[in-house]
C-alpha cells in the first residue's frame, strides 16, 4: 500500500506515522456507504465529501490543541436500505429490549445486510441482531486530509467553507486555523 499522498511531492504530510504500516491508502466504500475511508484514520475521503452537497460539520474536541477532526451527517442514498443496528452473541437477546432476530432466523435481505456489514465473517457470527434503516450515514473528517499537496485548492476551500474552519499547514509541522 503506497502512500497516496507521496506523488514525487517529498514526505507524507498527511500522515508521516503511517509509514511503519506501509502508508495509506483510499479504501473502497463498504457497509452500505457511498464514500470512501482513509485506510490509516478512517477519516471521509474530502473529494467524496464535497460531492455531497448536505453534509453537515460537527467540531470535535481540540485534542491536540486545534480542530483536528469533525464528525459528518452524510445523507443516505438509500435510505430504505437494511442496516444491522446492533449484534449479539450471548444465548439469549438482553432482557428489556425487543426487535432481536435469531441468525437462524433471519430473512434473504437480513442475511445480506448482515454479510454486506462483515457479520457472516470467517467464525463470527452473532446469534441475534437488530435490524433498522438510516437515513444519515455517519463519519468523520481528520482536518489533516486538507493538507495533501495532490488536493484541489477548490476542494479544499469548500470543505473549509462549509464546516466554517479555514486552516493553514506550515512547514514547521504547526497548523493555523481562524472562521472560515
Amino acid at each position: 500500500m503506497a502512500n497516496v499522498e507521496d506523488q514525487g511531492l517529498g514526505a507524507d504530510v498527511v500522515h508521516p506515522d503511517a509509514a511503519p504500516f506501509d502508508g495509506w491508502s483510499w479504501r473502497e466504500p463498504t457497509h452500505g456507504e457511498h464514500f470512501r475511508r482513509c485506510s490509516f484514520c478512517g477519516s471521509v475521503n474530502p473529494d467524496d465529501l464535497l460531492a455531497e452537497p448536505f453534509w453537515t460539520a460537527k467540531w470535535a474536541d481540540q485534542k491536540y490543541g486545534w480542530p483536528h477532526k469533525f464528525y459528518v451527517d452524510i445523507p443516505n442514498r438509500e435510505p430504505e436500505a437494511l442496516f444491522v443496528v446492533s449484534a449479539t452473541t450471548t444465548e439469549r437477546p438482553p432482557e428489556g429490549t425487543s426487535g432481536w432476530v435469531a441468525w437462524a432466523d433471519l430473512t434473504p435481505d437480513q442475511l445480506a445486510a448482515a454479510t454486506l456489514h462483515g457479520y457472516n465473517r470467517g467464525d463470527y457470527r452473532p446469534t441475534f441482531l437488530i435490524f433498522g434503516t438510516r437515513a444519515n450515514h455517519f463519519g468523520k473528517f481528520y482536518s489533516v486530509h486538507l493538507s495533501a499537496p495532490a488536493l484541489a485548492e477548490s476542494v479544499r476551500q469548500a470543505i473549509e467553507r462549509q464546516s466554517g474552519i479555514a486552516f493553514e499547514f506550515l512547514p514547521n509541522g504547526r497548523v493555523s486555523w481562524r472562521s472560515a
